[in-house]
């Protein structure tokens, strides 16, 4: 009986320690992306609200690998009808450029990188009010495309935001990007309600592998439909 006790003791002992070297924290919010368009028709926009949530892992006991901030994110991409059957897309991802993902638009926004840590930085995003539009710059803004045939995802084609002319034709541009935290619930099926063809699994590119390089692949086959769209 000592013997089991001993055994308890120690093992007892040895959580109490594993939980002081290690420590997970967990920061989630709601935030609405809108892009407001300018037409020869008036001003159209659209909006959708996403959910972040960041989880950092730190600790003298957790590998190095494991150690840092994961990301993930739940929601749908912004669409906009600027015309009658044309719709423009902002990614949830997809860039190569993380400051370009949904998980990072918090920071150009709200300037979080001024911060002296990641600590300070989501106590400076958890402190922002809820539903007060703010500029975000734009070297935050998300990969933008539209489908030439909407009901064709091969037809994709990644959209310059300074030249909407080049897609939309005269008299349309960009008129502003912002970014607000909100309470409001994540946002869904308005994608679905436009790209019919879009699949469960959000993973595979929007046109089939075709083989060779990487850079020879063609951009529908870069875009896969998680950057359209990822639910829990």
């Amino acid at each position: 009986m000592k013997v089991v006790a001993g055994y308890r003791t120690a093992l007892v002992l040895f959580l109490a320690v594993l939980a002081l070297s290690s420590c997970t924290s967990e920061t989630s919010w709601n935030q609405r992306l809108t892009l407001v368009i300018e037409t020869p028709q008036g001003e159209v926009r659209g909006s959708a609200v996403t959910r972040v949530t960041k989880t950092e892992t730190s600790g003298s006991l957790v590998l190095p690998e494991a150690r840092g901030v994961r990301s993930k994110v739940e929601g749908e991409a912004v669409v906009v009808e600027v015309a009658p059957g044309k719709f423009l897309f902002a990614l949830l991802s997809g860039s190569g450029e993380e400051k370009r993902d949904a998980t990072h638009w918090v920071y150009p926004a709200y300037r979080l990188s001024e911060a002296d840590s990641y600590g300070g930085e989501m106590m400076k995003l958890l402190s922002q009010p809820y539903d007060a539009p703010v500029p975000l710059p734009p070297e935050g803004w998300p990969m933008l495309v539209t489908f030439d045939d909407i009901s064709k995802p091969e037809t994709v084609r990644r959209v310059n935001p300074e030249d909407l002319v080049a897609v939309f034709g005269e008299g349309v541009r960009l008129k502003a990007v912002t970014l607000e935290i909100t309470e409001e619930a994540v946002t869904v099926e308005r994608v679905e309600g436009v790209l019919t063809w879009l699949g469960v699994y959000p993973e595979p590119g929007l046109c089939p592998a075709t083989g060779g390089p990487l850079a020879d692949a063609p951009f529908c086959r870069l875009v896969k439909m998680g950057d359209l769209i990822r639910r829990p």
